[in-house]
C-alpha cells in the first residue's frame, strides 16, 4: 500500500474529526459562544440523516432560599440546537409549560436567545426578541410560553436560554435526555437543602455518561426588624440572622442520544426515552416536625373530585334529565342503556381536537352548543351515564404522545386526556366519546397509553387503559380463473377500528373519493364494484363487499399455474427488518383477524402441489397464527388463516423470537399452490 496515501487518509479523517470537534465535546456550549464551525457544519455526523439535532441541554435545578418568599426551586436552562435541512426548521421553536394553581405558581422569566446563520461567509448574529415570545393559556392551571426565533432556516444554530421560579415542591419538572431529533449532550444537577426528603427513578435505554450522588452546603440569610421600647422612645432594630445547611447533588448526563423514531409496533417511542424524575417524600425544617408531602394519585383525585371546575360539574346535572329518560325508557339491560347514552353524546358532540382533563366551560353549555374539548365531551358522557343510575367515574390519563403515567408520581403536565369509566357488574368499561365513527367499548388510538388513574369517591385507583372488545376483521374471498385472469369476490366484515376508518373517510370524503383512493392503492388489481353494510349503524360490523379482477399472485408456465393468493395480504411481509431492538414491541390494543380463502380450480387441471399447514404460538398464546389448507374436492382449495394477539406487550429482550415467529408467517405466505393440466 501506498504509504504517502495511507497517511493523507488518516490526516484527513484527523481533520474531519476536528472540525466536529465542538460536536463531539462533553460538556455544555457558554452562552453567546457558539464556535463558528458548529452554524457552518452541514451534517450531524452521528446520524447524516437527521434534519436537526440538540446540541447540548443543560438544566441547573436547585432549591434555596429567598429573602422575601423563602425556599423556591430554581431552574435554569439552556439549549443549542442545529437545523440541518428544511426538514427540521420547527425544532428551532420552542414550547416552556407552566402552571397557575390556587396562588401558588412558576414564574418564567430571563428569556434570551440567539439565531445563528452563516452569510456570505460571515457569522450572523441574531438576537430572539420580546416579539418572538408568545403565551398561550391551555387552560385555567396550566399555560405555554412559545419562542419562535426569527429567521431559522437551514445550517442555523438556535441558542435559547430562560430561567423559571417555582414553589411547586411536589411537582418537580422530569428531565428527557432524549427528544424526536438526535442529541449530542443533555446534562442536569439538581441540588436540594437538607430539610427537603426526595426520591429520584431514572428509566431508559441509554448509558449514563455521569451518573453521581454528592453532598454539598447551601445558605440562607435573613433580616428581622423589631419595635422595642425604652420608656416614652420607640426604635426599630434590625438584626441579621443566617443559617448554613447540608445539600444533596445529583449529577446527569447523556451522551449521544439517538432520536426517537418510531419503529414497528412502538409509535409513541417518546414514552420509553431516557429520563429522570423527582418526586418530594417529606419536609423537615429544624424544631419543628416532619411533614409527610408525598403527592399521591388518590390526593390529586380528591381535590378534583372536591374542585367546583371538574368534580362539582357532574352534580349539575338536571339540564340532562329529560333527555336521559327518553334514551333509555325501553332499554333492556344497564349496558344497552350505556349503549344507547354513548351513541347519542358521539352522535350530539363533535370534538374540537383539544385535551386536557378540566371541562373548558359549564356542561349544559357544551351540551347546548355540540361542540367541545376532550374533557368536555368525555365529561358530558360521565354525567348522562350517571343521570341513568349508571355508575361511572371520570379517568385522568395522557395521550399516547404524552408519555406514560407514572403510578408513583401523579405529575400533573403529564396528564392530559380524561376519559369515562363504566362498572356495570363486575365489568370495567373505558369510554371515549370524541370519535363518532368508533363503536362503544373501543378507544381513540391516542387514548390507549397502559395506565390512567379513575377517580372513584372512596376508591381512586390506577387502571389499565384499553379496548373492553377485540378488534376483529373476518375476511372471505371466492377466486376463479378465467381467460388467465384471477376473479376475486371479497367480503370484509370489520368491527373496531377498520369500522371507524371505513366510516370516517367515507363521512368526510364521501363514497366516489373513498372508491377512487381505494382503487389507487391496489396492484395488479382492477376494481370492478365496492358497497358496503351498516355504514349508518353504529352497533353492528361494517361490510365491506368488492369484486377485483387482475394477475396479482398468479402465473401460468407452461401446462402449470403457479398461484398465491397473498402476495400482498396483511403479514405476508415481515414488519420486524432490524437486527436488534432497544424499545419494547407494543401492539396496543388485542385484535383477531381470520381469511378463508375458496379457491376453484379450473376445468382440465389438477392440483399438483400445496403447502403444508402451520399452527405457531408465541409465549403462551400471546400470539397465535395459524395456516390451514384442504381440497375439499378436486376441483376446491381452501384456506383458513388465523392471527391473533392476544397480549399487547412484549420486552426488547424477546425481539428476536418475534421477529422470526414473523418470519415464518412471512415465509407461509410466499408458499405457492401449483395446479397441473391433465
Amino acid at each position: 500500500m501506498n504509504i504517502f496515501l495511507t497517511r493523507l487518509t488518516i490526516f484527513s479523517a484527523f481533520l474531519l474529526l476536528a472540525s466536529w470537534h465542538s460536536f463531539a465535546a462533553n460538556e455544555a456550549f457558554k452562552f453567546g459562544k457558539i464556535p463558528d464551525d458548529v452554524v457552518t457544519t452541514k451534517t450531524y455526523a452521528p446520524d447524516p440523516e437527521a434534519n436537526a439535532a440538540v446540541l447540548s441541554h443543560v438544566g441547573n435545578v436547585k432549591i434555596d432560599y429567598h429573602v422575601s418568599d423563602g425556599f423556591l426551586v430554581n431552574y435554569s436552562v439552556h439549549k443549542v440546537t442545529k437545523i440541518l435541512n428544511k426538514d427540521g426548521l420547527s425544532h428551532g421553536d420552542l414550547e416552556i409549560p407552566y402552571y397557575v394553581i390556587a396562588g401558588r405558581k412558576d414564574d418564567v422569566f430571563g428569556i434570551k436567545g440567539f439565531v445563528y446563520n452563516e452569510v456570505n461567509g460571515k457569522i450572523v448574529k441574531e438576537k430572539i426578541e420580546k416579539e418572538h415570545i408568545f403565551d398561550e393559556e391551555v387552560n385555567k392551571n396550566y399555560r405555554i410560553k412559545k419562542i419562535s426565533p426569527p429567521n431559522v432556516k437551514e445550517g442555523s444554530v438556535i441558542e435559547i436560554s430562560y430561567e423559571i421560579t417555582s414553589d411547586l415542591f411536589s411537582y418537580i419538572r422530569e428531565w428527557e435526555f432524549q427528544a424526536d431529533i438526535p442529541t449530542q449532550w443533555s446534562e442536569l444537577t439538581f441540588e436540594y437543602p437538607e430539610y427537603y426528603s426526595f426520591t429520584q427513578s431514572t428509566q431508559g435505554y441509554q448509558k449514563f455518561e455521569i451518573y453521581e450522588e454528592k453532598g454539598g452546603t447551601g445558605n440562607a440569610a435573613w433580616t428581622n426588624q423589631e419595635r422595642v421600647t425604652n420608656g416614652y422612645t420607640v426604635s426599630s432594630q434590625v438584626s441579621s440572622n443566617s443559617v448554613t445547611y447540608n445539600t444533596t447533588k445529583y449529577h446527569y448526563a447523556v451522551k449521544n442520544a439517538p432520536a426517537l423514531e418510531p419503529e414497528p409496533f412502538i409509535d409513541n417511542p417518546s414514552s420509553y426515552c431516557t429520563k429522570v424524575e423527582f418526586q418530594l417524600q417529606s419536609l423537615q425544617f429544624p424544631n419543628s416536625g416532619r411533614q409527610i408531602l408525598t403527592g399521591s394519585w388518590e390526593k390529586l383525585a380528591e381535590e378534583l373530585l372536591e374542585a367546583e371546575d371538574f368534580g362539582k360539574m357532574l352534580q349539575k346535572g338536571a339540564f340532562a334529565k329529560t333527555t336521559v329518560e327518553s334514551l333509555i325508557a325501553d332499554a333492556a339491560s344497564d349496558e344497552e342503556k350505556a349503549v344507547r347514552i354513548y351513541n347519542h353524546i358521539t352522535k350530539k358532540m363533535t370534538w374540537d381536537d383539544r385535551v386536557g382533563i378540566y371541562p373548558t366551560k359549564a356542561l349544559d353549555k357544551s351540551y347546548k352548543e355540540g361542540k367541545g374539548s376532550a374533557a368536555d365531551i368525555n365529561m358530558l358522557l360521565t354525567l348522562f351515564l350517571n343521570q341513568a343510575g349508571l355508575s361511572a367515574f371520570p379517568v385522568m390519563t395522557s395521550t399516547r404522545g404524552s408519555g406514560f403515567l407514572n403510578p408513583a408520581n401523579p405529575v400533573r403536565y403529564r396528564i392530559n386526556y380524561l376519559l369515562t369509566l363504566l362498572v356495570v357488574g363486575e365489568k370495567q368499561i373505558l369510554l371515549d366519546a370524541t370519535n363518532p365513527s368508533l363503536q362503544f367499548g373501543y378507544l381513540p388510538l391516542h387514548a390507549i397509553n397502559f395506565r390512567g388513574f379513575a377517580m372513584i369517591p372512596g376508591l381512586s385507583q390506577l387502571i389499565n387503559v384499553g379496548n373492553s372488545a377485540v378488534n376483529s376483521e373476518v375476511m372471505m374471498v371466492n377466486m376463479k380463473i378465467v381467460d388467465e385472469e384471477l376473479h376475486a369476490s371479497v367480503s370484509r366484515n370489520f368491527q373496531g377500528y377498520g369500522a371507524a376508518r371505513i366510516k370516517g373517510k367515507i363521512a368526510v370524503d364521501g363514497k366516489e373519493k373513498y372508491t377512487e383512493s381505494f382503487s389507487n392503492e391496489l396492484k395488479d388489481w382492477d376494481l370492478k364494484s365496492i358497497d358496503w353494510e351498516n355504514l349508518d349503524t353504529k352497533d353492528k360490523a361494517v361490510v365491506e363487499k368488492y369484486e377485483l379482477v387482475g394477475t396479482s399472485g398468479f402465473e401460468v408456465s407452461g401446462d402449470r399455474i403457479y398461484f398465491n393468493p397473498f402476495e400482498e395480504v396483511y403479514l405476508s411481509e415481515n414488519p420486524f427488518k432490524l437486527d436488534g431492538r432497544i424499545f419494547p414491541i407494543d401492539f396496543m390494543y388485542q385484535q383477531k383477524r381470520q381469511m378463508v380463502v375458496n379457491i376453484e380450480v379450473p376445468a382440465g387441471y389438477v392440483v399438483e402441489e400445496m403447502p403444508k399447514g402451520l399452527i405457531n404460538q408465541f409465549n403462551e398464546k400471546g400470539l397465535v397464527y395459524s395456516y390451514r389448507i384442504s381440497s375439499p374436492s378436486p376441483d376446491k382449495i381452501q384456506i383458513m388463516i388465523s392471527y391473533q394477539v392476544n397480549q399487547t406487550l412484549f420486552e426488547a429482550s424477546q425481539y428476536a423470537q418475534i421477529k422470526e415467529f414473523f418470519d415464518s408467517i412471512a415465509q407461509k405466505q410466499k408458499e405457492n399452490i401449483v395446479l397441473k393440466k391433465v
